[in-house]
């Protein structure tokens, strides 16, 4: 068997998991490592992403397997064969596994019998997952590079004139845990009704699968006409472009695995304003970012994976509030902030940064 990796993931999906596929076979093709790309198309996200369609493989041909498919699901679908079981013998298989909680449910502890040793994005993540095995478990974060379309605001019908912030999540991956309701909060707060100068852009994927969220949303923003809300479909590409088209990304999430949105506005250049808890903090830091302060609370209700058992954070509305009127305010401040955040990840989350990463710990398996 040749030396190289097959990724094994959702190489095609638009979603987070999606990404972290594409964004491993940048990573590997920036340091000349050979890959093939096995699409895994169980998931529920749309299936249109076919930037790496020309490296797509039917079966693997390489050493080294590197899954992109969580622990709760790599078992799942080993049992039933639709992971082939004869993919994984002989070869060193890895799993780059997110998480987003300080405790790794039990329930998925059988996925570590499949693998040699997991990858994970995050030092959050790293913590969560190594008290629960003796394999070895390394911090291999994404590699982050943004391809921005020729695209203005009138393509997404957003105003010239104002400041705007932007604040985007799927509805998969639940809107308890994202927290949008809080960035409208802290902008409500931040802001008087239909301030003319300022504007909040609400992007969220995955519409029409949750008909009452988005429903609870839109209630959330009436007579705000300064609250935009685009819930249609939009490509990969249009993404990039309404994320540089913005001024300010908002995350007041409760926990993150990475935190991808995250990095790739910092990557355009852009002030973030996001909690200072989990998987971003990372990357994020008082000079590159306006980090919110939070309360670590025990989690109200059962939202998918994410139980009562658990803890995750509560940010606080006041201080992104104060965040959000700086960012407008204070214009020094603010390209000072976005051109920290710029360096922060051209440097240590390039393709070629990560991907050298990655080189390292390969050739440690061979």
């Amino acid at each position: 068997m040749k030396n190289g990796v097959n990724l094994i993931g959702y190489a095609r999906a638009e979603s987070g998991l999606g990404e972290a596929c594409r964004s491993a076979a940048k990573a590997l093709q920036s340091v000349g490592v050979p890959f093939g790309i096995i699409n895994f198309p169980r998931c529920p996200s749309r299936q249109t992403d076919l930037s790496w369609k020309h490296k797509e493989v039917k079966k693997p041909f390489y050493k080294t397997n590197i899954f992109f498919i969580n622990a709760d699901q790599l078992y799942h679908h080993y049992t039933l064969n639709i992971l082939k079981r004869e993919w994984f013998i002989n070869r060193y298989n890895i799993g780059y596994w997110h998480w987003e909680l300080p405790e790794f449910p039990d329930a998925w502890v059988k996925s570590f019998e499949l693998i040699n040793e997991i990858w994970v994005p995050s030092l959050f993540t790293l913590n969560s997952i190594s008290s629960k095995t003796s394999k070895p478990v390394h911090f291999i974060p994404h590699a982050i590079s943004v391809e921005v379309p020729e695209i203005n605001r009138t393509h997404f019908s957003l105003p010239n004139n104002r400041f705007l912030f932007l604040t985007m999540f799927d509805l998969h991956s639940t809107t308890a845990r994202k927290n949008p309701f809080a960035v409208i909060e802290a902008f409500k707060k931040a802001f008087p009704q239909n301030d003319p100068t300022a504007g909040l852009v609400i992007k969220i994927n995955n519409a029409s699968h949750f008909l009452n969220e988005v429903n609870l949303l839109k209630q959330s923003i009436i007579g705000f006409n300064n609250i935009f809300l685009i819930d249609k479909v939009l490509s990969r590409k249009e993404v990039n472009g309404l994320m540089y088209v913005t001024d300010s990304l908002v995350s007041l999430h409760r926990s993150e695995g990475f935190g991808l949105p995250l990095a790739e506005a910092m990557y355009l250049g852009k002030p973030v304003i996001a909690t200072n808890w989990s998987g971003n903090v990372d990357f994020m830091n008082e000079n590159n970012s306006c980090l919110v302060d939070f309360t670590l609370k025990n989690i109200d209700g059962n939202y998918g994976p994410y139980t009562t058992d658990q803890k995750w954070a509560e940010p606080h509305i006041d201080r992104a509030a104060y965040f959000m009127k700086k960012v407008v305010d204070d214009k020094s401040f603010t390209s000072r902030i976005g051109m920290l955040a710029k360096r922060t990840i051209k440097l240590k989350y390039s393709p070629q940064f990560i991907g050298g990463i990655y080189k390292t710990r390969l050739n440690q398996n061979e």
